[in-house]
């Protein structure tokens, strides 16, 4: 992870550094709150030139599509381009932050990395045993390329308590014996692989000694001895002595054993464990003990294994970004929504004004100028909030000032805008045109009613929608609340 992490932050360095230049390809002109990590976005741009990801998601029609509707009249092609350089720079920034730290505690792993000496302090009389994972590298001595390295799980035990400290019964531990004695093997009538010869039954402080029959067969440590075993099976017993301050019970049991033909890597580690069971039975009652530094022909060293923390924190970061990513989508989504909602909530203005306007004696033509031209000289100046419905009438009246033919105008502006009202509504305008409709008036009256209508369930869903996000902070108020009161009231009572 060290040298992985320290080379994608060079790369990004490097990728950072050329692409300085490409910054007079980048737009201008942009919102400084919005565009915040606009300074990476010559970088953005020269990555997605390099992967050959830039015409693919500049194609993305849904996208581009909802973000054309949200820039109605704000370079659409401009804008599609810093909502992907925006979102690019986000996961820049994600993958720098993230290598930084797989840099910075792969290096504090390599610095801390303690070296092992043979020596292990044992847990005291009453701490339990411990767990303690070790790596190890066997060398031969007489052949240096015959290395073996791995880790190893050793349960260090605790100090043996004095024969007065006991006070279990003895015959209660049997079951439990011939439970966990055949380890790995299916029953005790076909062995094939070392038996569990447990030292000591947990909660009992009974102890627990065996004696194979037939030592050519079984070891003292359970581990078979393979080589002396025939290739049709063998009978055998196997004694287990039980001891309890001055009692002591001796429970035998009989057995089948297989031959199996493990490889040399295994036989070491097998061995390797059972001389660390050996040297920790002749010293327990010493407070420290140490590791075996030598096994048949191979030199041990011993040391921590190396933690596993950055693998960690670049899974963590990998779902992050993931989870940023797919935010972003979500964020386009909810302001794509707001602004549906928003332009159904200003349709039946819209249509009031155009019957007033057409009422009054103007044309088609005229009252949409009209609107459009209040809106662009009145509104749109005082405020930050951009009226969409209204955008989506100054880019008609600028298509019509520019000669498109109004009915073809009329009916961008019911497809932009997306929704049934205003697809209704351009198609009366559209009608009226080519037909003359002198009902046009009394269809827009209607629409008028009838918009309101949805326009008072639009503001009765909003206000539903937001009186359930309230919810959640009101929960964490009452927790709080409830904190408050009572934890005094049981500090005073000593609850």
């Amino acid at each position: 992870m060290l040298y992985a992490s320290a080379l994608v932050i060079i790369l990004m360095i490097c990728l950072f550094t050329a692409s300085l230049r490409k910054k007079a390809d980048i737009p201008v002109e942009y919102d400084k709150k919005e565009h915040r990590l606009y300074f990476l976005y010559p970088m953005a741009e020269r990555l997605l030139s390099i992967t050959g990801l830039k015409k693919r998601l500049l194609n993305k029609t849904d996208i581009s599509g909802k973000i054309r509707a949200l820039y109605v009249t704000d370079r659409q092609e401009y804008q599609v381009r810093l909502y992907w350089y925006k979102r690019v720079s986000l996961f820049i920034i994600v993958v720098f932050v993230l290598s930084g730290f797989l840099l910075i505690e792969s290096f504090q792993e390599t610095l801390n990395r303690k070296a092992y000496d043979n020596t292990i302090k044992r847990p005291g009389t009453g701490q339990g045993d411990r767990q303690l994972v070790l790596s190890f590298l066997m060398i031969n001595e007489v052949d240096s390329k015959d290395v073996y390295e791995d880790s190893i799980t050793i349960n260090n035990k605790e100090r043996k308590y004095t024969d007065d400290e006991w006070d279990r019964i003895l015959e209660s531990a049997i079951p439990y014996i011939e439970r966990n004695m055949p380890g790995e093997n299916v029953s005790l009538e076909h062995v094939d692989k070392d038996l569990n010869f447990i030292k000591e039954i947990p909660g009992t402080g009974i102890t627990v000694d065996w004696i194979p029959q037939d030592p050519r067969l079984i070891s003292e440590g359970g581990r078979l001895i393979t080589e002396n075993i025939p290739d049709g099976g063998a009978d055998t017993l196997v004694t287990a002595i039980l001891r309890h301050n001055d009692k002591k019970v001796e429970h035998t049991v009989s057995l089948t054993v297989w031959p199996e033909n493990p490889d040399k890597k295994e036989q070491l580690y097998n061995e390797l464990e059972e001389i660390i069971d050996s040297i920790q039975d002749e010293t327990a009652a010493d407070s420290t003990w140490k590791l075996p530094l030598r096994i048949r022909d191979y030199l041990i060293t011993w040391h921590e294994p190396k933690s596993s923390k950055a693998l960690q924190i670049f899974m963590i970061g990998i779902a992050g970004t993931a989870l940023l990513w797919i935010f972003m989508n979500r964020s386009l989504d909810d302001r794509m929504k707001a602004r549906n909602n928003q332009m159904l909530i200003d349709y039946p203005e819209i249509i009031n004004k155009f019957i007033l306007l057409v009422n009054a004696g103007m044309t088609v033509r005229q009252a949409w100028f009209k609107i459009a031209e209040d809106y662009e000289r009145n509104i749109k100046p005082d405020g930050n909030l951009i009226r969409y419905a209204y955008e989506e009438m100054l880019m008609t009246m600028h298509e019509l000032k520019l000669g498109v033919p109004e009915a073809s105008a009329y009916e961008q502006f019911g497809m932009r805008a997306g929704l049934l009202p205003f697809m209704k509504f351009s198609s009366i305008l559209v009608q009226n045109l080519k037909k003359g409709n002198r009902n046009m008036v009394d269809l827009l009256r209607q629409e008028a009613a009838e918009a309101f209508q949805e326009r008072k369930e639009t503001v009765k869903k909003l206000g539903e929608e937001a009186s359930t996000k309230l919810l959640g902070p009101m929960i964490i108020l009452l927790f709080m609340v409830l904190a408050i009161i009572l934890i005094p009231a049981f500090i005073s009572f000593r609850i």
